[in-house]
């Protein structure tokens, strides 16, 4: 039976984050410039948010506290952009051939392709999102649009064999994201009593196993630990955890702190006293706010890229560890304001311009080598 979330606790987060407002369709003549070089951004004045402090819940409580700087994170630049992707709700990913398969909102499929939209081939037709190779399969959530927003569905995790193209339902009780690392798929879950499952891939008839009652979003891995927001008991209080995969504990990290990213050395998150992104250097212990109302950005250890987004065009905005600036300029249809995702792999930076939610997007890319840019749809 389909499992149905009705805009509540992470769903509701998930979505609107995505954005809201009324769009029109996007241009898909779109123009791209770039900046030039070194242009540094204008200076954001940020106010200060005044954040109510409050009592741990009991469960969260109750976890021994691990401190970010004493943990040892790091993610190479291949579990960097995995994780950036991911917390841009995976709608791209990539295999070691440098095959791309990303899901085209306007069709509502599954497409391979190659990096720059070559041979494109349908994989699959329907919505799917947390987008992951593995051994020759594509894991994804399937998602289902029923009428409108609010009966957005989370039916299943799908894998298929994409040389076959067979699709395989490996479970059905209303996931959430999905991660992979190496021969386990972990799940945050919203239909049973745990909040976080795993399953071994080379046996999938074995389901899941439960392993945290806590319900997670925003999963990020260094390989040791699954880094996650709580997302029940008061999102809006942006309590970061930590689950050590090799000793099965759950920890509390940090509170305040949201849409959490690990790439490289560099934690960047959310921070809901300014409202803005932050990186904490875990080697040199600076937190650097970058003066932006963020909750998505994308990084491969040595530069940190997000959308800045005004109506008619959005702006990619670049850090590398010492000064923000404007790195390319896409300009939309005048007036429309579309929501941007951004996806990073080995040689290219992707974009989504969603102007309506798993119904219009258009794709396009920058080749890092070159600085060509072109449409994926």
């Amino acid at each position: 039976m389909k499992k149905q979330i009705m805009i509540l606790g992470l769903l509701l987060i998930f979505l609107c984050s995505c954005g809201s407002q009324g769009k029109e369709p996007s241009d898909k003549d779109a123009a791209i410039s770039l900046q030039a070089p070194g242009t540094v951004a204008e200076e954001k004045d940020i106010q200060q948010v005044t954040v109510t402090e409050y009592p741990l819940p009991e469960e969260i409580a109750a976890l021994e506290k691990l401190d970010l700087m004493d943990m040892g994170l790091y993610a190479d630049k291949e579990q960097s952009m995995r994780n950036s992707n991911l917390l841009n709700f995976g709608y791209l990913t990539t295999d070691e051939e440098g095959n791309v398969y990303f899901m085209d909102e306007t069709q509502q499929a599954i497409f391979m392709c190659g990096p720059e939209g070559d041979n494109k081939e349908l994989l699959y037709e329907g919505i799917g999102v947390n987008l992951q190779v593995s051994n020759g399969y594509l894991y994804f959530v399937l998602y289902s649009v029923e009428g409108d927003f609010a009966a957005l569905c989370s039916d299943s995790i799908v894998r298929i064999d994409i040389n076959t193209k067979e699709a395989e339902v490996l479970y059905e009780n209303q996931p959430g994201q999905i991660l992979l690392m190496q021969d386990i798929l972990y799940s945050s879950d919203y239909g049973s009593d745990y909040g976080l499952v795993s399953m071994k891939l080379e046996e999938p008839d074995g389901g899941f196993t439960g392993l945290s009652e806590i319900k997670c979003a925003f999963l990020n891995t260094d390989g040791r630990y699954l880094l996650y927001n709580e997302s029940s008991l008061a999102y809006e209080r942006g309590y970061l955890l930590a689950w050590d995969i090799e000793t099965g504990t759950n920890y509390f990290v940090e509170s305040k702190i949201a849409y959490p990213l690990l790439t490289g050395r560099w934690f960047s998150y959310l921070d809901f006293s300014t409202r803005t992104r932050h990186v904490l250097d875990l080697e040199a212990g600076t937190d650097t706010d970058l003066g932006y109302q963020i909750q998505h950005a994308v990084g491969d250890g040595n530069k940190l890229y997000w959308a800045n987004q005004t109506r008619g065009s959005f702006q990619i905005m670049v850090w590398d560890g010492e000064e923000v600036q404007e790195f390319l300029t896409v300009e939309g249809k005048e007036g429309v304001y579309g929501d941007v995702s951004l996806y990073l792999t080995e040689g290219y930076l992707y974009w989504m311009l969603e102007s309506e939610i798993f119904k219009e997007a258009d794709w396009g890319y920058y080749r890092f080598s070159d600085g060509e840019t072109g449409r994926l749809n």
